[in-house]
């Protein structure tokens, strides 16, 4: 398998500006923005946000501007045990999702999560640095492109476009299984076309 670089991704305990690269909190959406919904029409968690103009100094192979957006149904591992809970291999496409959006953050409208009486809800946010240096990682090893090491024949053709690690903030603690990483890949061709539709993730433990 040919070495691909990787960019890392460090989480820091700070209230994120607008537009920028983080993890929870709520998302910097475009106004007619659908959020993601999984085969029970059921709403998606938002996992994270990357600002492409920022990555893509690192990682030329993202969109030099705009926004991406990680949706999943990660409700179990992060503690809601009454949620499906996510086994090792591959997931339904159904209830993980990719969007991007070309605007950039002057044209995104700050987000907000609430519960069914319209309370705030969701975990406290958490700001995304990048690092070319695995060193700079310190408990979780979350990572845009690099190599994916597993040898699933299902999984030629694809590569690692993220991979998210089990990882704890002050208010939640994300746990795949014996410490799991569930990896986003995505086929080099849809990459090129900007086209995140068809990403399929697999959760290795």
């Amino acid at each position: 398998m040919n070495k691909h670089k990787a960019l890392y991704l460090i989480e820091k305990e700070e209230q994120a500006e607008l537009g920028a690269s983080k993890f929870f909190g709520a998302p910097d959406l475009p106004e007619d923005f659908e959020w993601p919904t999984d085969e029970d029409e059921f709403d998606m968690e938002f996992i994270c946000q990357i600002n492409c103009a920022d990555a893509h100094k690192s990682a030329p192979e993202l969109p030099e501007t705009g926004m991406l957006y990680f949706f999943g149904c990660i409700a179990n591992p992060l503690g809601m045990e009454d949620a499906p809970a996510i086994t090792a291999g591959f997931q339904s496409m159904g209830n993980f999702a990719v969007r991007y959006t070309p605007l950039d953050e002057t044209e995104l409208q700050s987000g907000e999560i609430v519960d069914e009486n319209g309370d705030p809800a969701g975990f406290r946010e958490l700001v995304i640095d990048f690092s070319e240096d695995e060193n700079d990682c310190t408990e979780a090893f979350h990572q845009l492109f690099g190599d994916f090491p597993g040898g699933e024949d299902e999984l030629d053709g694809y590569r690692l476009l993220f991979c998210l690690d089990s990882f704890s903030g002050d208010d939640f603690t994300l746990e795949f299984e014996d410490s799991g990483y569930l990896y986003f890949m995505i086929k080099p061709e849809d990459l090129a076309r900007r086209d995140f539709s068809k990403v399929i993730c697999y959760l290795s433990v």
